[in-house]
């Protein structure tokens, strides 16, 4: 078969081989790479971390049922990534969360779209005010987060029903907020961390990276989306905890 996917894993395989776990419109795939160390390997690049690539994939002479690569076009390396070892902890935190969750089907396609999306920005350094790292990092948790089925409530107040409170308070756990006057717990917010939200998690995904938000609503808006993703999908992740070593 002729598959395209992102390479989220690579696990050495004694000393010329590998195994490569590859994010594709079905789900994710492992493959055996034979020869991948080789100096002559014409797979190197397109085998690598984050690679975005077409594969020609066998079974044919499978050891232990594992699917064989036996050709492979790049089709996006994301060399930019390789400039900075905290691009390359935030894309693996990205391919952990693919990893270890478990998508539904009709998902996956929108799911790798927003994946390159984010790979793209980090890695031509498209950033600005509004996409530096913890942006393209809450855009990712976010929309993965209801892509997997937790998309929270934004739509108003769970109590009295305002749409648009000056001040709220997020719940992490019921993924609703209430207004100022209705609750005192949860992740406090201004509204325009709330329209932020709503925009990642409801709006058209050709216009998901095309929205502003005013740096004193940010450090609310980015703490929400992490721990958000994190309680529902019940997992911590080894690459975020070395992400933020290296940013502090």
């Amino acid at each position: 078969m002729t598959v395209r996917g992102i390479v989220l894993t690579q696990k050495p395989l004694r000393e010329q081989d590998k195994f490569i776990d590859i994010l594709t419109e079905t789900g994710v795939m492992e493959i055996l790479v034979k020869g991948s160390a080789k100096m002559s390997s014409k797979s190197g690049s397109a085998t690598q971390l984050f690679a975005y690539s077409e594969f020609d994939i066998s079974d044919r002479h499978a050891q232990n049922k594992a699917r064989i690569l036996t050709g492979v076009t790049p089709i996006q390396i994301f060399y930019g990534l390789r400039n900075s070892v905290s691009l390359v902890a935030l894309a693996s935190y990205f391919a952990q969360i693919v990893l270890y969750s478990s998508l539904p089907k009709s998902s996956t396609p929108e799911l790798i779209r927003l994946f390159l999306n984010c790979l793209h920005y980090l890695s031509e350094q498209n950033v600005n005010a509004e996409h530096d790292e913890s942006m393209i990092k809450c855009i990712f948790e976010l929309r993965t987060a209801s892509l997997l089925g937790f998309q929270p409530d934004v739509i108003m107040c769970r109590k009295c029903g305002e749409y648009l409170p000056e001040r709220l308070y997020f719940s992490i756990e019921q993924g609703c907020f209430w207004c100022d006057t209705c609750a005192d717990k949860g992740v406090l917010m201004l509204s325009g961390a709330l329209q932020a939200i709503r925009h990642i998690t409801l709006q058209d995904f050709e216009k998901i990276f095309l929205f502003r938000v005013a740096d004193h609503c940010r450090p609310a808006l980015y703490a929400f989306a992490e721990q958000f993703l994190q309680y529902h999908i019940d997992r911590k992740f080894p690459a975020l905890d070395y992400y933020k070593q290296i940013k502090q």
